[in-house]
């Protein structure tokens, strides 16, 4: 199975959730100041990392965040929550502004997809399944013949029947035509594979 990059995000973000859900909550208990609860806040807690920082996390990760026109990093980043409106931005979604004061726990920001849907990989076309049917099918008709044509002249050194040595011509031809078409399919399947 080919995984896209697409499955790697998604398995990249599961595997960091779950580090987070068993890596924070040890680190607060060491340090009750990791965590701490605004009075002003409506809705829960902040993620606060020494009561000046808010985590701020992206789905997908890696989006470039922007203060103003300057970039300070990249999603997920620890920020001041005083620090004002930040701009989240990846290529092929649309951009993102969020104040830092306004992020909650464990809170990930969605950014809208608007690219391209990417293509299917050349294993999920038709043309791959073609080829490679192809390929077998080629391989056996070969081999079929092949061994045809060597039944036959093992009967022709036998008898030396000169009707046996035709048929024995006849069977090489369809062997080694059957062999041509099945190069010819490989390096077609080659040359999709490499052109991807």
């Amino acid at each position: 199975m080919k995984f896209s990059s697409q499955n790697y995000l998604s398995v990249s973000l599961v595997i960091i959730l779950i580090l987070s859900e068993i890596i924070l909550p040890q680190s607060i208990e060491k340090n009750d100041t990791l965590m701490t609860k605004n009075q002003n806040d409506v809705g829960g807690e902040k993620s606060v990392v020494g009561s000046d920082l808010v985590l701020v996390n992206s789905v997908p990760q890696d989006a470039y965040v922007f203060l103003k026109d300057s970039l300070i990093g990249n999603t997920p980043l620890f920020v001041e929550p005083k620090i004002g409106m930040l701009t989240l931005k990846k290529n092929g979604y649309n951009d993102l502004a969020v104040l830092a004061d306004e992020i909650r726990a464990n809170e990930l920001l969605k950014m809208n997809f608007i690219g391209l849907e990417s293509e299917m990989s050349f294993f999920e076309k038709d043309i791959f399944k073609i080829l490679t049917a192809s390929i077998i099918v080629l391989g056996g008709t070969t081999a079929y013949f092949k061994l045809k044509a060597d039944d036959k002249f093992e009967e022709y050194e036998f008898s030396g029947n000169g009707k046996l040595l035709d048929e024995t011509r006849k069977y090489d031809l369809i062997s080694g035509l059957t062999f041509t078409a099945l190069q010819i399919n490989f390096g077609l399947l080659l040359y999709y594979f490499l052109i991807e």
